[in-house]
C-alpha cells in the first residue's frame, strides 16, 4: 500500500482532498467547539495517518526544532489576527462585562482551534501540497507551482460553498476573491515555513493561533460559528473593504515567504523520499 502510494502522489492528494471536503460538509455536527472539535480529530487522524504512508514519519517527530522560527514566520499574519480578536473583545467587555464561562469558552475554543490547525495543515501541507510536490518538486520554479496551487485550493475550500450556491453579484464575488487571497497567502507562508523547517507541529499550531484570536467574536457574543466568509447587503460592502484592508496588511507575510522559500535547497520533494 505504501508503495502505491508513493508511486500515485497526486492521486493520493486529490483523495486526501476529496476526504477532508467530504468529512466536513456530510459528518453531521453541532454548531458548538467540542462536537466541532471532535470531527476535525477524527479527519485528522486518517489525514496524518496518509502522511505517515507518504513518507512523513519523521517530520511528524520534530517537535521543539525551529518551532520559534516557525512563529517568527508567522508574526504578520498573528499581528492581524491579534487585532481582530481586539477589536471585538473591547468592546463587548465595555459595554456588556465579561461574559459567563469565559474561562471554559476560551479552552474550548483554543482546542477547537487546535484541531482545525491540525486537521488544515495535514490536508493542504501534509497531503496535497507534498502530493504535487513529488511531480513538480525538481525545479523552483515547479516547487512555487505546487505551492501557489495549494494555496489557492486552500482559499478556495473557505468559499466553495458560497461558489456553489451564490447568486454571483458583484460584492459576493469581490468577498470571495479577497478569501481566497486573503488565505492563499497564508497558505503560502506555512507552505515554504514546512519546507524550510520539516515542523509539522509548528505551522499547525501556528495556524490554530491565526484561528484562535478571531473565536473570540463567538465567545464574546455568544454568536455561533457559522464560516460565512460572503455576505450581502451593507455587511458584504464592508467585509469587501476588509479583505482588502487585510490583504495589503498581509502582504510583508508574502515577502517573507519569497525570502525564506530562496533558502529552500532543490531538489524538493517534500516528504518523499528524492530519486
Amino acid at each position: 500500500m505504501t508503495e502505491k502510494i508513493r508511486k500515485y502522489p497526486i492521486l493520493v492528494a486529490i483523495i486526501g482532498l476529496v476526504i477532508g471536503w467530504c468529512g466536513i460538509q456530510y459528518i453531521p455536527y453541532g454548531a458548538d467547539p467540542i462536537s466541532m472539535m471532535l470531527v476535525r480529530v477524527f479527519l485528522s487522524v486518517i489525514l496524518v495517518g496518509i502522511m505517515v504512508l507518504m513518507g512523513a514519519g519523521q517530520t511528524l517527530l520534530k517537535f521543539k526544532e525551529d518551532f520559534g522560527y516557525s512563529l517568527l514566520n508567522g508574526l504578520f499574519f498573528l499581528i492581524v489576527s491579534i487585532i481582530i480578536g481586539i477589536v471585538v473583545v473591547i468592546p463587548s467587555i465595555a459595554s456588556d462585562g465579561a461574559p459567563e464561562g469565559l474561562l471554559k469558552a476560551e479552552i474550548s475554543y483554543f482546542l477547537l482551534s487546535i484541531s482545525v490547525g491540525i486537521f488544515e495543515e495535514s490536508l493542504f501541507r501534509g497531503v496535497f501540497l507534498q502530493g504535487i510536490l513529488r511531480k513538480t518538486g525538481k525545479t523552483r520554479g515547479g516547487m512555487w507551482c505546487a505551492i501557489l496551487v495549494s494555496s489557492l485550493v486552500f482559499g478556495f475550500f473557505h468559499v466553495v460553498g458560497y461558489i456553489i450556491g451564490g447568486s454571483y453579484d458583484l460584492a459576493g464575488i469581490v468577498q470571495t476573491i479577497g478569501k481566497i487571497l486573503q488565505t492563499g497567502i497564508i497558505g503560502v507562508l506555512l507552505s515554504v515555513t514546512y519546507l524550510k523547517t520539516r515542523n509539522f507541529w509548528a505551522i499547525a499550531f501556528l495556524h490554530a493561533l491565526n484561528d484562535f484570536f478571531p473565536f473570540q467574536t463567538s465567545i464574546f457574543t455568544s454568536k455561533p460559528i457559522v464560516g460565512d466568509y460572503v455576505k450581502g447587503g451593507l455587511e458584504g460592502l464592508i467585509m469587501s473593504v476588509g479583505y482588502a484592508l487585510i490583504f495589503v496588511l498581509y502582504l510583508p507575510a508574502l515577502f517573507r515567504a519569497i525570502k525564506v522559500s530562496k533558502g529552500i535547497k532543490m531538489p524538493e520533494y517534500g516528504i518523499f523520499k528524492e530519486k
